[in-house]
């Protein structure tokens, strides 16, 4: 009994750890770290490679040259195979009718995926300078009106925790300046949920199809 409610607290442990990325945006360019909980691990950019001997350069090549050629080699069986057992087209009705209830679900995963990951903490500077201080100034409210319409887009297309998006001005900078850095994760329980819900609802929808295909196969047979 206690090595299962162990198990189970670690399998509710790994379900709820929230996963996702770090990312940096700012003059020193993009990093990306992954994230494990309280873990944060770099990712971008990477360790630098050690160069390639000719060897393994060569190495790679043939391999490469193999798997084209086993490819191909697959391509022209399937071919093949098809040019001996002609199969019996649908109508592009019948086709039709059968995916559109899954291109509809489709469109239906894709507006909820959107709101599958939350963004922890949203920073954004947008800093504006230069000599022309009326031109400067213009840019800067035209920043203000931009985020204020932005993010109110943004909130309603993500689950944003806290944001905070600012434009600053800086009569020593010669140029925009833009730094961002956002936390985004999501738990394991939310993509199982997400995918079961969807998965199941697909399921459904083939068995529907499926049903109603051997209807027409069997109504084809009893008429001829």
């Amino acid at each position: 009994m206690t090595a299962f409610l162990i198990v189970l607290a670690v399998l509710l442990f790994l379900l709820l750890l929230p996963i996702g990325a770090h990312v940096i945006y700012d003059e020193n360019g993009v990093v990306v770290r992954a994230v494990f909980g309280l873990i944060q691990i770099q990712v971008v950019p990477g360790k630098p490679k050690k160069p390639k001997t000719p060897e393994q350069i060569a190495e790679e090549k043939r391999k490469r040259a193999a798997e084209k050629a086993e490819k191909k080699r697959k391509k022209q069986i399937k071919k093949l195979q098809k040019r001996e057992k002609p199969q019996k087209k649908k109508p592009l009705g019948a086709l039709l009718e059968e995916f559109l209830p899954l291109i509809r679900l489709g469109l239906h995963a894709l507006a909820d995926l959107r709101r599958l990951p939350t963004i922890h903490k949203l920073t954004v500077r947008v800093t504006y300078g230069g000599a022309d201080a009326a031109q400067v100034a213009m840019n800067y409210g035209l920043a203000w009106s931009i985020i204020g319409a932005g993010m109110a887009l943004l909130g309603r297309a993500l689950r944003i925790k806290k944001q905070d998006v600012q434009a600053l001005l800086d009569y020593d900078c010669r140029e925009m300046r833009v730094t961002a850095d956002a936390v985004v994760t999501c738990n394991l329980l939310r993509i199982l949920c997400y995918l079961v819900h969807y998965g199941v609802k697909a399921l459904k929808i083939l068995v529907e199809n499926k049903k109603k295909t051997k209807a027409v196969q069997q109504n084809e047979s009893s008429s001829s």
